[in-house]
C-alpha cells in the first residue's frame, strides 16, 4: 500500500508554487544543485546496487541520467521510478529502505525537475477529436429523432482506453464504421419520418383474436361445421371502411364454402371462398359503420357439407379457414396526422413558402441540434443538392429533406464532438483558450447524460450565458432522469460492473449463482452509486454505507432476512459485516477466479480503482497457484500465497495487494460470508505497506476511508476527469487533480462537489491551442 499520498500531494503543490515563483534558469540550476547534494546520495544508497554503477536490474540503468534534461527525455521511465518510490515497491521489502522523509524528498524533487508545472498557467492538455461511441450515438439519436437504434446489432463494438470506452484516441472511424453509421441513420430516419402520404388507419383481427364455434389453429381460425366467431375491436371512428378478409377452404359437394361478415351480429356482406387452405385469397368489400367505436366484428361459415361416400375424395368435406380480417378506414375521414417524431422535425409549412426555403429552414433547425451548435455560413445550403436529386426521382421536398438528414447524420459535425476555442484558433501556440459555450454544453451533456445537449443548454450557449449559470445547470442535470446514463456508463466502467455479464463461477462449487443473481449484484451497486449522487453524500460513503439496496433473491444470497419481493428496497446493514462497496457481491465476484477467491485480484482492484495506486504488471512466466486439493498437505489459500511471495521478484508488489485481499477472505468467490476456507479457519488480519494493521474487513474498510481517504478522493477525481475529458491523464494534469480534491475535501468530499470541481477545472474548461 502506498504512503499517505494526500500529504505527498500537498507537498507537491507547495513545490509547484515554489518552482513557479523562481525564474526558469535559476530554478533549473537550483534543482541540478539539489540533485547533486541531496537527491543523488539517496539514490546511490538505496537504488544503485541494482540500478547503477553498471548494474541495470529490471532493465533500469540510472547511470544514463546524468542531468535533468536526460530525465525529461525519458519521462515515462521517471514516472515509473516515481511510482515505485511512492508506492513503496522499491527498494524490495527485504532491502534497506529510505525513510518517509527521504521518500517525500525524492518525490517532490522528481515532480519539480522532471514534471514541472506552472500553477499560474496550467496546461489543459490535448483531446483527440472524439467520435460518438455506441451508447452516445444511441442516446443522441433518441433525443434528436425520438426513436431508438439497436446499436449493438448495427454498429461495431467500441475499443476502450484508460478503463473507458469514450477515449478519443481509440475511437477510430474505419470505412466499415461509416457504412454501419449510414445504415443506422437510414434505419432511424425511416422509423421516425413518413414523407409519403399517411396510410389509412388499419384495424386487424387475427385468428388468435376470434372466439366462437370454430377452432383456433394458430394463426388462423378453422370452421369444421357451420358456426360463427367474433372479436371486439375499437375503431378510429364512424364512416366508410374497406374490408379485407384473408381466407381459404376445403371443397365439398357442388358449392363453394360460404363466408359471411357480421357487424354487431348483423350480416353485412358475404363471399364464396374459392381459395384453398394452403393458398388463401383476400376477399374485399366496403361498408359503412355507424358512430359506435366499440364494435363486434365477426365471420360465419353457413353451408357446411360432409359426405364420406362422395366419389371424388377432394369433394367430401367442405370447411372454412379464416386467416385474418382487416378494416381500413374511415376512408371518408381526413388523412391521419403524421407521427409526432415526423412533425417535430418538419414543423409546419407556411402557405406560399417555396420548396427550397422550406427545406433550408427545416435543415437549419435540425443542424443546430445535430451539430450541437448553430450551423456555419453556407453549411446548410450545400444540402440543397438533395432537392434536385429527389425531384429527378419524382419525389417531393419531404423526401429531399429525409435524404439531407441522412447525410447530416454521417457528417463529421454529427459523428464527432467538435470543441473549438473561444478565440477560433487565434490564440498563441502552446497556450490555452476557453472552449466555446457550445463545446462546453456538449462536454457537460456527454459527461452527465451520455447524450447531446438539451434545448435549455443550447439556449444558454446561444446567449453566451452557460458559464454564468453553470451551478444551476449542474444541479438540474444531476437531478434529471437522464443522469442514469452517468451511473451506468461511468460507474459501470470505473467499478467494472459491465464485466458481470461475462463472469462464470464454477457451477459445481457455486450452484446458486446465475445471470439473474449477477444482474441483481450490478443493480445493487448502481443503485447505491445513484443514491450517493442524487443525495450528494460524501464520496467515501460509497465504501462505508451502513445500508444498501436489495431484493429478496440477493438478500437471501447474503443471508439477510426480512426482504421480500423482486423489487429493490433500501435495507439497513447495521450489525452486518458487508458495509459499502467492499461487501457487494458485484465487487467480490468480479475479483475472484471461477473456482476460488483471489486476494491478488481483490487487492489489485482496490489499489487501481479506489486508491489510484496501480501495481506494476507481474513479471513474465510467473506460475499460477495450484488448487488447494492438488497439494499433498491441506493448505489455506493464504498460506499458499505467502509461499508464493517468497519469490523476490513478486514480494514487493504482493506486499501491496495481498494484505487487502486477505482482509476480504471472509467473503467467498460469489460474495457469501464464510468463516473457514478449505476446512481451515480464515485469518483476515493483515498489515498494509504503510505499516497500518487491521483485523477483518471492517477494520480494513475503516483504514481505507480514514487514513487513505485522500487517496480515494484522488482516485475518484482521476477517473471522473478521465471520463469527462475522453483522454488519459498526464503528468501535467496533477495540479488539476489536486485542485479538484482540495475543493471537494473542503465540502467533506461530496459527490456533487467533486463533479462541480471537475467541470470548473482547467482541463474541462480550456483547450490547448
Amino acid at each position: 500500500m502506498a504512503v499517505l499520498k494526500f500529504i505527498t500531494s500537498r507537498l507537491a503543490c507547495v513545490a509547484f508554487v515554489a518552482a513557479a515563483a523562481t525564474s526558469a534558469p535559476a530554478a533549473s540550476r537550483d534543482l541540478e544543485a539539489v540533485y547533486r547534494t541531496e537527491i543523488l546520495p539517496i539514490f546511490v544508497n538505496y537504488c544503485y546496487d541494482c540500478h547503477g554503477d553498471g548494474v541495470k536490474k529490471g532493465e533500469l540503468d540510472m547511470d544514463l541520467y546524468e542531468d535533468i534534461e536526460s530525465m525529461i527525455a525519458s519521462r515515462d521511465v521517471w514516472q515509473r521510478i516515481r511510482d515505485h518510490i511512492d508506492f513503496r515497491l522499491m527498494p524490495p521489502p527485504d532491502e534497506f529502505a529510505p525513510s518517509d522523509e527521504d521518500r517525500e524528498k525524492l518525490i517532490a524533487w522528481i515532480d519539480d525537475a522532471v514534471f514541472p508545472v506552472d500553477p499560474e498557467n496550467p496546461d489543459p492538455g490535448r483531446v483527440t477529436l472524439r467520435r460518438l461511441n455506441r451508447t452516445e450515438y444511441r442516446n443522441t439519436i433518441s433525443d434528436l429523432l425520438g426513436v431508438t437504434v439497436d446499436v449493438e446489432r448495427i454498429l461495431p463494438p467500441d475499443d476502450s482506453g484508460y478503463g473507458f470506452d469514450n477515449i478519443g484516441d481509440v475511437l477510430t472511424l474505419s470505412p466499415a464504421h461509416l457504412e454501419r453509421y449510414l445504415d443506422a441513420a437510414r434505419t432511424a430516419l425511416e422509423t421516425a419520418l413518413h414523407p409519403d402520404p399517411m396510410p389509412m388507419p388499419r384495424t386487424r383481427i387475427t385468428g388468435r383474436d376470434l372466439e366462437g364455434q370454430g377452432q383456433r389453429q394458430d394463426p388462423a381460425y378453422f370452421f369444421h361445421t357451420n358456426g360463427a366467431a367474433e372479436a371486439r375491436v375499437r375503431l378510429p371512428g364512424p364512416g366508410r371502411y374497406r374490408i379485407e378478409i384473408t381466407a381459404g377452404a376445403t371443397r365439398g359437394g357442388d358449392e363453394l364454402p360460404r363466408m359471411e361478415l357480421t357487424i354487431d351480429g348483423e350480416t353485412v356482406a358475404g363471399w364464396d371462398v374459392d381459395g384453398m387452405v394452403d393458398d388463401p385469397r383476400v376477399y374485399t368489400g366496403e361498408l359503412v359503420i355507424d358512430s359506435r367505436r366499440r364494435t363486434t366484428v365477426g365471420v360465419a361459415f353457413t353451408n357446411d357439407f360432409y359426405d364420406a361416400s362422395h366419389p371424388d375424395p377432394a369433394l367430401r368435406d367442405r370447411n372454412l379457414q379464416v386467416n385474418g380480417i382487416e378494416l381500413h378506414g374511415p376512408l371518408d375521414a381526413p388523412p391521419p396526422p403524421k407521427p409526432e417524431t415526423h412533425r417535430r422535425i418538419y414543423g409546419e409549412r407556411a402557405e406560399g413558402v417555396e420548396d427550397l426555403d422550406y427545406m433550408t429552414g427545416v435543415l437549419r433547425r435540425f443542424a443546430r441540434k445535430a451539430f450541437r451548435r448553430p450551423p456555419m455560413e453556407g453549411e446548410v445550403e450545400r444540402y440543397a443538392v438533395f432537392l434536385d436529386l429527389a425531384k429527378e426521382e419524382g419525389d417531393g421536398v419531404e423526401h429531399a429533406i429525409q435524404l439531407a438528414l441522412q447525410a447530416m447524420l454521417v457528417s463529421p459535425a454529427f459523428l464527432f464532438r467538435e470543441e473549438p476555442g473561444m478565440d477560433a484558433g487565434t490564440g498563441e501556440e502552446g497556450g490555452k483558450s476557453l472552449i466555446s459555450e457550445h463545446a462546453l454544453a456538449s462536454r457537460l451533456s456527454y459527461f452527465l447524460w451520455s447524450s447531446m445537449p438539451d434545448e435549455r443548454l443550447l439556449e444558454l450557449a446561444d446567449a453566451g450565458k452557460l458559464r454564468e449559470n453553470l451551478d444551476g445547470e449542474l444541479a438540474r442535470m444531476i437531478a434529471s432522469e437522464k443522469s442514469r446514463d452517468f451511473v451506468r456508463n461511468f460507474a459501470g466502467q470505473w467499478l467494472q460492473l459491465r464485466d458481470l455479464d461475462h463472469v462464470s463461477p464454477d457451477h459445481r462449487n457455486f450452484r446458486s449463482f446465475d445471470q439473474e443473481l449477477a444482474r441483481d449484484m450490478r443493480r445493487e451497486t448502481e443503485m447505491l452509486f445513484a443514491h450517493m449522487l442524487k443525495e450528494n453524500h460524501p464520496a467515501t460513503l460509497l465504501l462505508d454505507a451502513d445500508f444498501t439496496f436489495l431484493n429478496r433473491r440477493l438478500a437471501e444470497h447474503y443471508g439477510i432476512p426480512g426482504v421480500e419481493g423482486d423489487g429493490f428496497a433500501l435495507v439497513s446493514l447495521e450489525d452486518q459485516p458487508r458495509r459499502g462497496l467492499l461487501g457487494h457481491g458485484s465487487f467480490l465476484t468480479l475479483t475472484s477466479h471461477p473456482t476460488r477467491t483471489s486476494p491478488v485480484l481483490r487487492g489489485k482492484y482496490v489499489l487501481e480503482n479506489l486508491l489510484d495506486t496501480p501495481p506494476p504488471p507481474p513479471p513474465p512466466n510467473v506460475p499460477q497457484l495450484e488448487a488447494p486439493e492438488s497439494h499433498g498437505e491441506n493448505l489455506s489459500l493464504r498460506v499458499q500465497m505467502e509461499r508464493h511471495r517468497d519469490d523476490p521478484s513478486c514480494s514487493s508488489c504482493h506486499a501491496l495487494m495481498d494484505p487487502i485481499g486477505f482482509g476480504l477472505e471472509n467473503f467467498d468467490a460469489i460474495g457469501r460470508w464464510r468463516e473457514a476456507d478449505n476446512g481451515l479457519a480464515i485469518d483476515s488480519a493483515g498489515k498494509l505497506a504503510n505499516g497500518k494493521t487491521f483485523s477483518g474487513p471492517d477494520e480494513l474498510r475503516r483504514l481505507i476511508t480514514g487514513h487513505q481517504r485522500g487517496d480515494f478522493h484522488r482516485a475518484f477525481a482521476t477517473k471522473l476527469l478521465t471520463y469527462s475529458l475522453g483522454r488519459g491523464l498526464e503528468w501535467y494534469d496533477r495540479p488539476a487533480v489536486a485542485g479538484i480534491v482540495m475543493k471537494a475535501e473542503a465540502d467533506d468530499g461530496r459527490f456533487q462537489t467533486l463533479i462541480s470541481a471537475v467541470v470548473s477545472s482547467v482541463p474541462f474548461q480550456y483547450r490547448r491551442n
